[in-house]
């Protein structure tokens, strides 16, 4: 990020000398400037840099605009980076209003907004919007995409993990096992992303007392942890404390804690560094 800033800086002064000032070439290097700010927590500046950008778009392509869309987002997700909800969602809905009208309601900008408004919702604790955006989505996705896509599995588990906290848990296993299966058929048996799936999936078995079965996927989610993020990463203590609980109602106490002193051994390894 150090040698970026100067280059990107270089780019803005030579931009707005040629072709000018409130060109959209200035408005894509603030562009680009705003993100590394708010990746590097300077969020005041990313702001200052998405506001001009959104400015100089709005003079130049106009505010119904693909590119002022873009601005927009990246302003408003700046805002929900920093808990500013109430500024980010205005600017969210208007980023999709845009896209819909420009591209139609079956467009992957369309969906990678309406994914936005989701996970906003989610972070205020609404979960019922939340999971109504993530419905829309994954439906916009699989028409884009295709139904056998992994790229489906991040909002399968999105949209899982609300029903997996509310009533109706029940609805929330369907989407777990779609996600497992399209990682495990795209990315093999022993990736990650299976066994962040299989993680949610045996939780919420833990949660309805299905004991047994959680015990198994447990232990495979584990197995692909350690194999694939090394015995050291706090994602595996996390499965390795749950499946521990799971071995406990299974009347297995002496497994569970060789697990729990495994992940004990685990954080002071990782406290050590």
């Amino acid at each position: 990020m150090e040698k970026a800033e100067p280059l990107l800086l270089e780019a803005l002064a030579s931009r707005r000398k040629d072709p000018g000032p409130e060109s959209a070439e200035v408005a894509q290097s603030l562009q680009s400037l705003g993100t590394l700010y708010l990746k590097s927590g300077r969020d005041k500046q990313a702001e200052d840099s998405y506001r001009q950008a959104v400015g100089i778009y709005g003079k130049t392509v106009g505010g119904n605009h693909p590119d002022y869309a873009n601005a927009l987002e990246s302003l408003a997700l700046g805002y929900a980076a920093r808990s500013d909800f109430a500024s980010a969602e205005p600017l969210l809905l208007r980023a999709l209003e845009i896209r819909q009208t420009v591209f139609g309601g079956e467009h992957r900008d369309v969906a990678a907004s309406v994914d936005n408004l989701a996970a906003l919702n989610r972070s205020q604790r609404k979960p019922d919007e939340a999971a109504a955006f993530y419905e829309r989505a994954i439906a916009i996705w699989e028409k884009v995409l295709g139904p056998d896509n992994p790229d489906l599995a991040a909002d399968l588990n999105n949209l899982g993990a609300i029903y997996e906290y509310s009533k109706d848990k029940t609805r929330a296993e369907g989407l777990f096992l779609r996600a497992a299966a399209l990682d495990e058929k795209a990315l093999g048996a022993e990736s990650p992303e299976l066994a962040t799936d299989l993680n949610n999936l045996a939780l919420l078995y833990l949660f309805t007392k299905r004991y047994e079965e959680a015990q198994k996927v447990y232990q495979r989610a584990v197995a692909i942890r350690i194999k694939t993020l090394g015995d050291q990463d706090p994602a595996v203590v996390e499965t390795m404390n749950s499946y521990a609980i799971v071995l406990l109602q299974l009347n297995r106490p002496d497994e569970a804690r060789r697990i729990q002193s495994q992940a004990q051994g685990i954080l002071a390894r990782h406290a050590a560094k």
